[in-house]
């Protein structure tokens, strides 16, 4: 143990200078809330808390530096394997300048930062927040989870021209990361989206493709596009979105998704009430679910206090929940 005590204070001296030479911040969000789940026990459960540092350094190069960003989840959620407390959400590199930003590593996808993150305006919790509303998040392997986060991403944000932004997004897996034993050299995933701000409001349009398989004739391909938009008027928000994610294998569909969603928030000084309607239907699997979820917030400092309530109008389980929270962001 003292070996142990000894070479973390020698790593620490040592990794000091080169810290000190970096704009670096350390930053997080920690939320735990006091739960309440339907059919369920009432219990205090994480709020998706995490724990990150980000910064840039010097290149030695006009008009461009280098940035660096990690990010872990800090869970600890009832039921969640403590090994998997700290897993990575965010860890790339990549340079910034006039000429706009280039990034590879783990990282969101413009669908998401774009399309699917804007009404997504409540203190999540572990599940039960609109999960199956994100399409993002949808279990097709990890190459299928490009629309929020994903790994062996390679991603161009063009500099802002009158308020206009190209971003786009590539998914280089290797073998091992798309789910397959096939050789696949060509790109796993491909995300292309643009925005345009002025006066207060804010439409984005998104359009990705995900290749999930490479057996050949059993060849899965997924296609998802999507339109937003916000609109802020002093202290009122109004966000609306629309996707559609269309599945296929080989010549057989496997699922024809779309989801759309109206959030609204309006803060007064320190508080905001806030609410959001999400309406989801898969034609081939014939299901049809509705969502609506109302919030209030109160910020103290740096700290806020939170109460929400998610309704799922569904057959399943353990779905609807209130939730009273606290965050503390630093």
């Amino acid at each position: 143990m003292k070996k142990s005590l000894i070479a973390l204070a020698v790593a620490g001296a040592m990794t000091a200078p080169m810290i000190a030479q970096a704009d670096a911040t350390l930053y997080g969000s920690f939320r735990i809330g006091l739960q309440k789940v339907d059919n369920g026990d009432t219990g205090v459960d994480d709020q998706s808390s995490r724990v990150g540092i980000k910064g840039d350094v010097d290149l030695g190069l006009d008009g461009t530096k280098g940035i660096f960003h990690w990010e872990a989840q800090a869970n600890n959620a009832q039921g969640v394997d403590q090994s998997r407390a700290l897993s990575t959400r965010l860890q790339y590199i990549g340079a910034q300048g006039d000429w706009g930003k280039a990034l590879i590593g783990k990282q969101y996808h413009p669908h998401y930062l774009l399309i699917s993150g804007p009404t997504n305006i409540f203190n999540p919790g572990d599940g039960g927040y609109g999960e199956r509303f994100n399409l993002g998040n949808s279990a097709l392997g990890k190459t299928g989870h490009f629309m929020k986060r994903t790994e062996s991403t390679i991603a161009y944000y063009s500099p802002k021209m009158n308020g206009f932004q190209v971003i786009g997004g590539v998914v280089m897996a290797t073998d091992n990361d798309d789910n397959n034993n096939s050789v696949d050299e060509t790109a796993d995933a491909i995300n292309i989206a643009g925005t345009y701000s002025a006066n207060g409001v804010t439409v984005s349009a998104s359009y990705g493709t995900i290749e999930t398989a490479n057996t050949p004739g059993a060849e899965m391909q997924t296609d998802v596009w999507g339109l937003a938009g916000k609109y802020q008027l002093d202290a009122l928000e109004l966000m609306a979105k629309y996707e559609d994610k269309e599945t296929e294998t080989g010549s057989t569909e496997n699922s024809d998704e779309r989801v759309w969603e109206l959030a609204a928030r309006y803060t007064m000084g320190a508080t905001s009430v806030y609410g959001r309607y999400a309406d989801y239907e898969d034609k081939v699997g014939n299901t049809d679910l509705e969502q609506w979820g109302l919030g209030v917030q109160q910020k103290l400092g740096k700290g806020r206090v939170f109460a929400e309530y998610i309704d799922n109008d569904s057959d399943d389980t353990n779905e609807d929940r209130a939730v009273l929270g606290y965050r503390v962001d630093f």
